[in-house]
């Protein structure tokens, strides 16, 4: 009996010391804050990006909607001299058209031809220089498209090729 008593006095001074037991309610307090907070600030971000969501979904539907893409190739190598600072440069590109749908695969085959010369009559008029950096090639690439664009507008009233790729671009 003598001993339970020394026991309840044992656990009644280590509870009457004071500052140990609250510093570590405070702790405790401070990591359950802490939890909440984060758990609330996650849940805001999970459940606020639905406007990016709902866009994305939109974009998907659109997406959906188009026919899968497929590509018509030149069937040869466009080559052309141009004119550089220094010296005058050979450049041979090797490109493909991408379509949407048989008929527009149809359209570009039937007016290859002419597609190609408009091409090689816009690189031809291109300087060495600008080709030789990223941005340049780039360029290309984007005025090729805009040309093609216009032709096939003039020819068949739409545009019909969505993006000119280049597969091989060689420059001597």
């Amino acid at each position: 009996m003598a001993n339970d008593d020394q026991d309840l006095e044992l656990d009644v001074e280590d509870g009457a010391g004071g500052s140990s037991g609250g510093s570590k309610k405070f702790i405790i307090i401070g990591v359950v804050a802490v939890l909440l907070i984060g758990a609330g600030v996650g849940a805001f971000l999970m459940l606020g990006g639905d406007d990016s969501k709902s866009d994305a979904s939109a974009e998907e539907v659109e997406v959906e909607d188009k026919e899968p893409a497929q590509y018509v190739g030149v069937p040869e190598a466009i080559t052309s001299n141009i004119p550089g600072k220094r010296k005058s440069r050979t450049v041979q590109i090797k490109m493909s058209f991408m379509v949407r749908g048989d008929d527009a695969r149809m359209t570009v085959k039937k007016h290859m031809p002419q597609l190609k010369n408009d091409v090689l009559m816009l690189v031809s008029q291109q300087s060495a220089d600008e080709l030789k950096t990223p941005e340049g090639r780039l360029a290309l690439q984007q005025k090729s498209l805009e040309t093609v664009q216009a032709t096939l507008t003039d020819l068949v009233g739409e545009p019909t090729v969505e993006k000119v790729l280049f597969i091989s671009f060689v420059m001597q």
